[in-house]
């Protein structure tokens, strides 16, 4: 009996035994099989499941940057539906509005001026002024001040082509900054031998940018729909606006509404009534308030008329800040320049010329691209480029981190280090190569051998060859003439010319 029950229980053992062993197997066979498929990939596949994974990596921040954006234009269209204008902080400004959206304060750092405006009726009282004035705070950045005491200016037509004007190009420079961002990124991918054809990352870049130009005019005829409701708002007649872009007559209607004009069948406009035509005509008397020119021989049928808003005005008073307000700052930073400075080998003076141009020396600064702190680093660019090269992560940074002075001027500085020692090590005179570093810090390597190679190529190395056959004075011209954005053009003149100042 007990041998039987072993016989029977050593039979189990050895059958569990096999069936494991060959699940194992077939396991294995699995596995092998797998690899057997994928090594018969075709070359097409593999290319597309690689640059799937590339866009997906790149469409994380992108997919970031646009809802960035997005929540900038809301943010924009209120301020232009109330104030005329969408002004919001930026890297050497920032923007402050009360609760109730009545005041404004600016500071300039760039001016080293601030501002303080107040949205009333345009019919406004002494006393309604006080109670505007009680909203103010009494100091601003550290400066103290009386409202009551202070100069103001009147702003009487919030909604004037002039205003469109501006911030139409606030989206264009945005746009730019934006398409440059991809440039640098493309540029990135390229030196990261990420095994990627260079065609393809160009290509991509292209497409990226002309998806950027033609969201940004889409925001540019959103913003425009806003002004055209806010001239009908308030009475002002589209016709007078128009009229006082192409003249230098100026005009400001006062609760008038638009004359509707009538066209032929066509299409033809009805040429306005002359005194030879019509003998009961008179002739207009000179006024101070200019209305739209009638263009219609009959007048229209009457048609009921929208119910126009009393008009707001700005007042506003401008506030001189202390002249040292810039050097206190900049000697609060400064320790940490000549730190890291000595660490990565880059002029210290190189260094507080980028913080003043890029930031006041404001640790707190954002722009629009968004860049954030001391020195405005991009996580996915300059960011990313200093966590591969020198932290060993290969990852963007994060804008939380950036907001920290040791880490920003940190990554700013080895961002120097990389250009000067790396991308543009070719560049034999080290006048020319400071110039080149300057202009790629804000457009990229790439961009800066663009400018000197006649087949626009972001090659450095073809770049060098004519850099290094001109005189400084000639590379600092060419750059000045030829690099593709202006915003870099000025970035250069201003960054050049503050590095006297901190030596």
């Amino acid at each position: 009996m007990f041998n039987s029950i072993v016989k029977s229980t050593l039979a189990v053992a050895i059958a569990s035994a096999l069936s494991f062993n060959i699940a194992i197997a077939d396991d294995k066979f699995a596995e092998l099989d797998q690899a057997v498929t994928k090594q018969k990939q075709s070359h097409v596949d593999k290319v597309v499941e690689f640059h799937s994974y590339i866009n997906a990596y790149l469409d994380e921040y992108e997919s970031w940057r646009d809802q960035y954006t997005k929540d900038l234009d809301a943010q924009r269209a209120k301020l232009i539906a109330s104030w005329g204008e969408g002004e919001v902080s930026g890297k050497t400004k920032t923007v402050d509005y009360s609760e109730d959206g009545q005041v404004k304060t600016v500071v300039d750092y760039d001016t080293n001026t601030m501002s303080v405006s107040l949205l009333v009726d345009v019919n406004y009282n002494p006393r309604d002024m006080k109670q505007l004035a009680k909203k103010v705070p009494s100091s601003i950045d550290g400066q103290k001040f009386e409202l009551e005491k202070l100069e103001f200016e009147e702003e009487l037509n919030l909604y004037s082509p002039e205003k469109e004007k501006k911030e139409t190009q606030f989206i264009i420079t945005q746009t730019q900054q934006q398409m440059n961002e991809l440039d640098i990124q493309a540029e990135r991918l390229i030196r990261s031998d990420t095994g990627v054809p260079d065609s393809y990352i160009y290509e991509r870049a292209y497409k990226k940018n002309m998806a950027l130009i033609m969201q940004s005019k889409k925001r540019i005829d959103v913003q425009s729909k806003i002004y055209k409701e806010m001239r009908a708002k308030y009475g002002i007649p589209e016709e007078v606006i128009i009229a006082k872009e192409s003249s230098p007559i100026e005009s400001t209607p006062v609760n008038t509404v638009p004359i509707k004009v009538e066209k032929k069948k066509t299409g033809t406009l009805i040429s306005a009534p002359t005194q030879k035509d019509d003998p009961k005509v008179q002739p207009q008397k000179k006024t101070e308030t200019a209305t739209a020119p009638v263009i219609a021989k009959k007048a229209p049928a009457v048609v009921s008329t929208p119910k126009v808003t009393t008009p707001k005005k700005v007042v506003k008073y401008n506030v001189k800040l202390p002249a040292n307000s810039l050097k206190i700052r900049a000697t609060q930073y400064q320790p940490l320049a000549e730190k890291e400075s000595q660490t990565w080998k880059i002029d210290a003076a190189l260094v507080m010329a980028i913080m003043h141009s890029e930031s006041a020396f404001r640790p707190d600064a954002k722009s629009h691209v968004p860049a954030f702190g001391l020195m405005q680093v991009v996580p996915s660019s300059a960011g990313h480029d200093v966590n591969k090269q020198v932290r060993n992560i290969d990852a963007p940074m994060k804008a939380a981190d950036l907001y920290k002075p040791e880490i920003n001027v940190e990554t700013g500085t080895a961002y120097l280090h990389i250009l000067h020692d790396r991308y543009l090590k070719s560049i034999k005179s080290n006048e020319s190569r400071l110039y080149c570093v300057i202009a790629a810090y804000n457009t990229g390597a790439g961009n800066v051998a663009r400018a000197f190679n006649t087949n626009k190529s972001t090659s450095v190395g073809r770049a060098a060859k004519v850099i290094n056959l001109m005189s400084p004075d000639e590379v600092y011209d060419h750059l000045i003439k030829n690099l593709p954005y202006d915003e870099t053009k000025n970035y250069l003149k201003k960054v050049n010319g503050r590095i006297a100042l901190y030596r």
